[in-house]
């Protein structure tokens, strides 16, 4: 576990230190969630979506869509 302090910006900034970043491996655009429960700040990076997992995912959608237009047009519900 790593302890560090920064300081707030008139604009509300603040630089998150290298070494989280590295740890972290954050970089120029990188995305945080940031919640708030009124007394501590939690910043969780969120990470890009695995490219396999998601294509998957559209595959699954596209395999769908055929067959309910097959049974659509077969008379069937839709």
């Amino acid at each position: 576990m790593y302890l560090d302090v920064a300081s707030l910006s008139t604009r509300g900034q603040f630089v998150i230190p290298s070494r989280f970043r590295e740890v972290l491996k954050l970089t120029t655009g990188s995305k945080l969630a940031i919640v708030c429960d009124g007394k501590h700040l939690l910043l969780k990076p969120i990470s890009r979506p695995d490219t396999k997992t998601f294509k998957a995912v559209i595959d699954g959608v596209d395999q769908w869509e055929k067959k309910a237009a097959a049974k659509k047009a077969k008379g069937g519900r839709k």
